[in-house]
């Protein structure tokens, strides 16, 4: 599973998972820092990779029927460790997010 984070997820987390061999950048990677969420949204589509945010108006796009490669919303700041667990969950629960919304931590 890929992942794309959005610039209000913690730049040190998103280092430490692609130390451990997690495929994921970040929207600083791909110079759209301050990009409408619309655009992101699309680019992570496009390069199936799921959308890792704390932005709820990625919540408000998935309901108006916006296609996507997944979101996970997280509910809460998470510092790296977290943020690591969290996502190991979910690469073994699921194959692909493809059009699903996943609330991290998951409970």
């Amino acid at each position: 599973m890929k992942f794309l984070a959005d610039e209000n997820v913690d730049l040190p987390a998103v280092r430490a998972l692609k130390r451990l061999g997690v495929d994921i950048i970040s929207v600083h990677d791909v110079g759209m820092k301050g990009y409408v969420d619309e655009g992101i949204l699309n680019y992570a589509k496009e390069n199936k990779r799921a959308v890792i945010t704390r932005d709820s108006d990625f919540l408000r796009l998935d309901r108006k029927g916006a296609e996507h490669a997944g979101i996970m919303f997280l509910t809460e700041p998470l510092d790296a460790s977290r943020l690591i667990k969290e996502s190991q969950k979910i690469i073994m629960l699921f194959d692909n997010l493809e059009n699903t919304v996943v609330y991290i931590p998951l409970k």
